[in-house]
């Protein structure tokens, strides 16, 4: 890509668009301001040259203006004197730097556009860059917020269902402990022949005894004995 394309993308560039759509907007964004900082510098050596040559430019051509009067004014003189052999040769030189003259001034105009030019595009870059390095560093805190704001979210999420398990465990262990310890004192009592209440009351009563006691009773009933 040529320097004077990036000139035209950089400062023509939206730093929202550049953003949008991209999973990381923050590299996205750092990865656009290096770009302009290395493109700033080789403006920065461009401008420099420009001017430069403007400067060398504007020197010659005052150089030249200088000598184009001088040789003018010596034909005058030669003139003066009646010598009009010098005062061609003089004037032959002052034509010389007259065109030298005419030409310089072109390339100056040419220069001075350029020159200007390319000083108006830098400090267009330089404010782009500026925009740009201000909207990385809010978007860069924007980022640590939500970082942060995501950590603690994701934190209090992962230890609220771990608290709650945590509860229900320990009480189903409880539960399961109290179940058992019953089970077991159940299980010792029948193991040491333990019956209910009721049945000490004839514990020494045979059972086919009380079987026929009730049958008797029955029949004596049916008599009317």
């Amino acid at each position: 890509m040529g320097i004077f394309k990036r000139f035209s993308d950089i400062i023509s560039a939206n730093l929202n668009d550049l953003t949008e759509g991209f999973e990381d907007p923050e590299r996205m964004l750092r990865q656009a301001v290096r770009e302009m900082e290395e493109t700033i510098t080789e403006v920065t050596n461009q401008t420099a040259k420009a001017m430069a040559n403007e400067k060398t430019l504007s020197r010659e051509l005052e150089r030249n203006s200088t000598h184009r009067q001088q040789w003018q004014e010596r034909a005058e003189k030669a003139v003066k004197s009646g010598d009009d052999d010098i005062a061609r040769k003089a004037l032959a030189r002052k034509n010389e730097h007259e065109k030298l003259v005419t030409a310089l001034e072109d390339q100056l105009e040419t220069a001075k556009e350029a020159s200007q030019n390319l000083r108006h595009q830098l400090a267009a870059m330089k404010a782009k860059l500026a925009e740009a390095k201000r909207n990385l560093a809010t978007l860069s805190a924007r980022k640590r917020a939500a970082d942060f704001r995501k950590k603690i979210e994701t934190q209090a999420a992962g230890m609220t269902p771990a608290a709650d398990d945590d509860a229900f465990a320990k009480f189903d262990r409880m539960k399961a402990k109290v179940e058992q310890a019953e089970a077991e004192a159940a299980a010792m009592a029948e193991l040491r022949g333990e019956e209910p209440c009721t049945a000490e009351v004839d514990s020494d009563i045979p059972e086919e005894d009380l079987d026929l006691s009730v049958e008797l009773a029955d029949l004596k009933k049916r008599l009317g004995k």
